[in-house]
């Protein structure tokens, strides 16, 4: 990843004049960053900022400037290769553990769609379109079903009584996980939030955001969850 901002000197009157850099752009988009924990230290700096205010300040030889940053942070990580900061993993809403398919049967169709879309891209796409057509509707609909989704004080309380069980800290990861269950009853077509939501909601919350060891695999302790979130519905 380049650097968030740039400076360019027009060979005109060699007044310093700011150029968008990647955080500009970003605005009101997706910022993806591939092998996010290898960042530097200034680079990391300077989105922990715009992830905390909606906004980057850019203030270098007399030069002082500030634009809108809001922007939706993807990144994906190898652990083995080193630890993100703590701050920065916080500001990740989500968390998924991407792991190799263990089924003979997917790998194998993996391969065949791949073959397929090589061959014939367009046919490829055509034939999936009415697939993606439903995906995309059903997406649509979720997010404006998720507004009138409710959480009654019970679901809420067990929210809080599970970030503290699991030695959570701050409040962030209460309203991630909120939002979270909120975002997968609209998904499945209700208005209120149920315990299957919150449990699926903190399996993608709360594994990033544990106290750990270095190095240490990340994870929720299923009888916890269990205890207090209960089996049923």
């Amino acid at each position: 990843m380049s650097a968030p901002w740039t400076w360019k000197r027009p060979s005109g009157d060699g007044k310093l004049r700011f150029e968008p850099g990647v955080l500009a752009r970003a605005n009101r988009g997706i910022l993806y960053v591939d092998e996010v924990n290898l960042l530097d230290d200034h680079i990391v700096d300077a989105l922990l900022d715009a992830a905390a205010m909606g906004v980057n300040t850019v203030e270098r030889e007399g030069v002082s400037f500030t634009h809108p940053a809001r922007f939706v942070l993807v990144g994906t990580m190898n652990p083995e290769e080193g630890e993100l900061r703590p701050q920065l993993l916080d500001r990740f809403g989500l968390c998924v553990e991407v792991t190799g398919i263990t089924d003979p049967g997917e790998r194998v169709e993996v391969v065949k769609r791949l073959m397929a879309f090589e061959a014939d891209p367009e046919a490829f796409m055509a034939a999936h379109a009415a697939e993606e057509k439903a995906l995309g509707e059903k997406l649509a609909a979720a997010r404006e079903r998720v507004a009138r989704v409710t959480v009654d004080d019970a679901e809420l309380t067990a929210i809080a009584r599970l970030s503290i069980a699991l030695g959570v800290d701050g409040h962030r990861a209460d309203l991630v996980m909120m939002r979270t269950a909120k975002a997968l009853a609209a998904l499945d077509d209700r208005e209120v939030v149920i315990r299957d939501d919150l449990r699926r909601a903190a399996g993608l919350a709360l594994p990033h955001r544990m106290r750990r060891k270095p190095f240490e695999a990340v994870g929720v302790d299923p009888e916890i969850v269990t205890s207090i979130l209960g089996n049923a519905a």
